[in-house]
């Protein structure tokens, strides 16, 4: 209580801030721009951990169906980076030059070009000239960004976080007003995992998301765990073993709601060691050196982390660990007719876009 009473001044003043920025926007004071190429923005209402990165390659994939290869690209600020302005995010960078999830997909993806930039405008302007066979770019985390002004637009909810009795920051996890739903074309909901009949609907009324509006539905998929740095399949231990045969193991992670992660891995492994960094957090050699120690003094077969972790340790001496990374994949629910929208979305705005032209 007395946290709360404390924090929430700031709240309010931070929700004034946010009111104002926006009348200003709305108003025409400052002004909005729609970027050099056609753009799907994914945003939250809240900080960190509702799953944005897959929901990114599975957009990715989902417009490449449509355009063709080649034809779309990412932008993202790159959250975390240590370099400014704009970069091309190569699979040889490291995630402190262009941030850790860019760098993630970029090597996921790698038919697909990625870019890092914080200015969105000229992020686009810049692959526009350098790339002219992209047609569309998906932009990762751009709700804030309101100088962009997106040709489709997509809200994500996480099943598990409603932001419907949330609060502001720092009081509580929104970064932006409930209000501004109505300003997306469309919602995702994601980690629907436990397969309720009405989940779906249940999410999207108590985020406060009309149900007649355009709506999606998603899950997290944990896959086979990997080996780093190799990226060939690993030991994903032993689910149906008793705990006492099952693989002893560390298990370190910088996300955001890191226990998702290790609960999973309870399931399948003696979790004896448990180290858990901010997300985005930076890793060391000496955390390396200590993580070595750990697993011989301890007498555990290996490491486990996240598909986003294991780019920060890039070019860091693993002293012979055994490291191994769980990617998470995107799944659309049954008869999500996501691709049928977005493909419909694409023919209106170049409709659109054509009759622009020739009046």
């Amino acid at each position: 209580m007395i946290r709360n009473a404390l924090l929430w001044p700031w709240s309010v003043l931070y929700g004034l801030v946010l009111r104002l920025r926006h009348l200003l926007y709305d108003r025409q004071v400052l002004r909005s721009k729609e970027g050099a190429l056609p753009t799907v923005v994914l945003g939250n209402l809240t900080v960190g951990g509702t799953g944005k990165t897959p929901l990114t390659e599975l957009l990715v994939l989902e417009l490449q169906r449509i355009l063709g290869q080649g034809s779309v690209g990412i932008l993202s600020r790159g959250y975390g980076r240590q370099s400014k302005g704009f970069l091309w995010v190569e699979p040889i960078n490291k995630a402190a030059d262009v941030g850790d999830e860019p760098l993630m997909l970029r090597r996921k993806l790698p038919e697909v070009v990625v870019a890092v930039c914080e200015d969105r405008l000229a992020g686009l302007e810049r692959m526009q000239r350098e790339c002219p066979e992209l047609k569309w770019v998906v932009c990762d985390d751009a709700l804030q960004h309101r100088s962009l002004k997106p040709t489709l637009s997509i809200l994500v909810l996480d099943a598990t976080q409603s932001v419907g009795k949330d609060h502001l920051l720092p009081l509580g996890r929104l970064r932006d007003l409930p209000s501004r739903m109505v300003k997306f074309d469309a919602a995702m909901v994601t980690r629907l995992e436990d397969g309720r009949d009405g989940a779906l609907e249940a999410a999207l009324k108590a985020a406060g998301w009309p149900l007649h509006r355009v709506h999606f539905g998603s899950t997290m998929q944990p896959m086979p765990l990997r080996s780093y740095p190799t990226g060939e399949p690993a030991k994903d231990g032993l689910a149906n073993a008793s705990p006492s045969q099952r693989e002893r193991i560390l298990a370190v992670a910088g996300i955001a709601r890191p226990e998702r992660f290790m609960e999973r891995l309870t399931q399948r492994f003696q979790v004896v060691r448990r180290e858990v960094f901010a997300d985005h957090g930076t890793f060391s050699e000496k955390d390396l050196k200590r993580w070595s120690v750990i697993t011989e003094s301890d007498r555990l077969q290996a490491l486990v982390t996240t598909e986003k972790d294991v780019t920060r340790l890039d070019g860091m001496n693993t002293n012979g660990l055994d490291i191994r990374y769980e990617p998470i994949q995107a799944k659309l629910l049954p008869q999500t007719p996501l691709h049928d929208w977005l493909k419909s979305q694409i023919e209106k705005h170049h409709r659109q876009d054509s009759s622009a032209r020739l009046s």
